[in-house]
């Protein structure tokens, strides 16, 4: 079994987004982009509703964490909630019934396939996140916490980096 990896490469996020816009698939973009930029799970985006997002700069979200929400964002939540009432629910489907994991999953799938990007699915989502959250701030503790997860080890084997723990505390203490 394949290992679900984070996209590490920025120039396969621009062209997943592309993707997803040319196909039209707004809902989709917006969910995707929501994910790799908050690091907030499927389940809590499902119930969103327009009012959490229409004209937001940013969403406060679990935790007592706030993120900006970018002008990409924006625009698609302008997009896809016009015409709705406050209290809609952001990603419900024609049916007014929530979103269900399974369709981003297979419309992902298919998307990364028509782009050749392979060991990707919705899961990479989050670790993709944690990666360049990783690669900016080097706050595994903040990503540990966040994640849920009991180790550092584990927190590096979920967004793939490749750090020994032993290497990071080189030098000793100058009282």
């Amino acid at each position: 079994m394949l290992k679900t990896l984070p996209i590490k490469n920025l120039e396969d996020i621009e062209r997943i987004k592309a993707k997803y816009r040319e196909k039209e698939m707004y809902l989709d973009l917006l969910m995707f982009l929501l994910v790799i930029n908050t690091g907030l799970k499927m389940t809590v985006l499902y119930d969103f509703k327009v009012s959490q997002l229409r004209n937001k700069k940013y969403i406060p979200i679990a935790k007592g964490i706030t993120y900006i929400l970018t002008d990409e964002i924006n625009e698609l939540v302008s997009i896809l909630t016009k015409g709705k009432d406050q209290n809609d629910l952001v990603f419900a489907r024609r049916t007014k019934d929530k979103a269900s994991r399974y369709y981003y999953y297979v419309n992902f799938k298919d998307i990364c396939a028509e782009l050749n990007i392979y060991n990707l699915s919705v899961d990479s989502w989050r670790r993709t996140f944690g990666y360049y959250h990783y690669q900016k701030y080097q706050d595994l503790f903040f990503l540990q916490w966040y994640f849920n997860q009991n180790t550092a080890e584990q927190t590096l084997d979920y967004i793939d980096v490749h750090e020994p723990m032993s290497s990071r505390f080189k030098q000793g203490l100058e009282l």
